[in-house]
C-alpha cells in the first residue's frame, strides 16, 4: 500500500514536470513566432494551450483525490498543495505565451511594423531563462537557486521600461508605428508578469523545502 501511495506522489511531480516543459516550449514558441512574425508558428501556440488546460486538470484531479482517499500529513500534504499552486502558475504562464503569440498575427495588420528592438529580444531570453530555473529548483529542491529569481526579477522591471521607453520614443517620431509600438509594448509587460508566475513558482519550492512561506519578490 505504502509503495503504491508513493507512486502516486512520484506521478504527480512527473505530471508537473511534463507540465513546465510543454510551457517552456510555449514561451520559447510564442517569442520565436513574435521574432519571425511567423503566423503558422503563433497559430500553432495558441491552439496547443488547451493541452496545459487540461494538464493542469489532471494534476489539480489527481492531488485531491489522493488528499481524500490516503489523507497526507505534513511533508506530503505540503508537496501536493504546492503542486497545485504550482500547475495553476504554469497555466497563467502558459496563458501569456498564448497572448504573445496572438500579437503575431495583429502586428501584421498594423499600418507600419516596426522590427522588435534587441532589448525586447533581451527580455525573452531572461524570463525564459527565469521559467528553467525556477523548475531547476523545483526539480532539486533547490532553495538557493528558488531566492536567486528574486535578483533576476529586479533586473526584468527595470530591462522592461528600457523596452517600453523606446517602443514610446519610436511611435512619438512616427505616428504610422503606434499601433505596432503598443503590441509590443504590450509584450514587454507580458513578458514581466510572466516573470513574476517564476517567483511565485520558486517561492512555492520554498514552502516545499523549509515549511515556511517566503516572499522573494516585495
Amino acid at each position: 500500500m505504502r509503495d503504491h501511495y508513493i507512486k502516486q506522489l512520484q506521478a504527480v511531480h512527473d505530471d508537473l514536470l511534463r507540465m513546465g516543459s510543454r510551457v517552456e516550449h510555449q514561451l520559447a514558441d510564442a517569442i520565436k513566432a513574435l521574432d519571425r512574425l511567423d503566423i503558422v508558428l503563433a497559430r500553432e501556440v495558441v491552439a496547443r494551450d488547451r493541452e496545459i488546460d487540461a494538464a493542469r486538470n489532471a494534476i489539480d484531479e489527481r492531488v485531491f483525490e489522493l488528499i481524500a482517499m490516503q489523507q497526507p500529513v505534513a511533508t506530503d500534504l505540503r508537496s501536493l498543495l504546492a503542486a497545485v499552486a504550482i500547475a495553476g502558475e504554469l497555466e497563467r504562464a502558459a496563458d501569456y505565451a498564448k497572448g504573445i503569440a496572438k500579437k503575431v498575427e495583429r502586428s501584421l495588420h498594423t499600418p507600419a511594423i516596426i522590427e522588435a528592438p534587441i532589448e525586447l529580444h533581451r527580455l525573452g531570453t531572461l524570463v525564459q531563462n527565469m521559467l528553467h530555473t525556477c523548475l531547476d529548483a523545483f526539480v532539486q529542491l533547490d532553495v538557493a537557486l528558488a531566492r536567486s529569481l528574486g535578483e533576476r526579477d529586479h533586473e526584468i522591471d527595470a530591462l522592461e521600461d528600457r523596452v517600453v521607453e523606446m517602443l514610446k520614443d519610436i511611435a512619438c517620431r512616427d505616428p504610422n508605428k503606434l499601433d505596432c509600438a503598443l503590441l509590443l509594448i504590450d509584450t514587454a509587460h507580458v513578458l514581466e508578469r510572466l516573470a513574476d508566475r517564476t517567483t511565485n513558482i520558486a517561492e512555492r519550492v520554498i514552502f516545499i523545502a523549509t515549511a515556511k512561506a517566503e516572499e522573494i519578490n516585495p
